[in-house]
């Protein structure tokens, strides 16, 4: 099976603090859910970029990295679409009621989106982002939750 595709994190924040994220900036840190978007097209797809997400990086690389040390995953959303939906689902999310954008350019330095990382004071409502997505994308591939 192929394991290409994009996905969505799903991290758990505890906390409130002022973290850096790489050469991004300060960002603030609030209790509740962190929700990012990526896609995994390269050597080890989907399986070996969540390895590597749900794990803290000893020398981060990406933005998530950074804010990965302050939070933890409870669960991921994925789909084997052969087109990237990363820039797709970062705009419905933040297009639904609870979501806002912490933090300008995060996982988005390489395209034109405001950002990859959506936040929620409640779990993300994983129907909730699949009507929507059906809604605006009637022909996605299936979105699997884990």
């Amino acid at each position: 099976m192929q394991d290409k595709g994009s996905y969505a994190l799903i991290l758990r924040c505890d906390h409130g603090r002022t973290i850096a994220i790489g050469k991004l900036g300060q960002m603030q840190l609030q209790p509740g859910c962190y929700i990012y978007c990526g896609s995994a097209f390269g050597p080890g797809g989907i399986a070996a970029r969540l390895r590597h997400h749900y794990r803290i990086a000893e020398k981060p690389r990406w933005h998530l990295d950074y804010l990965r040390a302050h939070c933890q995953p409870v669960g991921h959303w994925t789909t084997h679409d052969p087109d990237n939906r990363e820039h797709d689902w970062a705009a419905i999310l933040s297009s639904l009621p609870g979501f806002s954008a912490p933090m300008r350019g995060f996982g988005s330095s390489d395209c034109d989106c405001l950002t990859h990382l959506l936040f929620s004071e409640a779990q993300p409502d994983f129907t909730a982002f699949q009507a929507a997505l059906l809604e605006r994308f009637p022909k996605h591939y299936p979105v699997e939750q884990h």
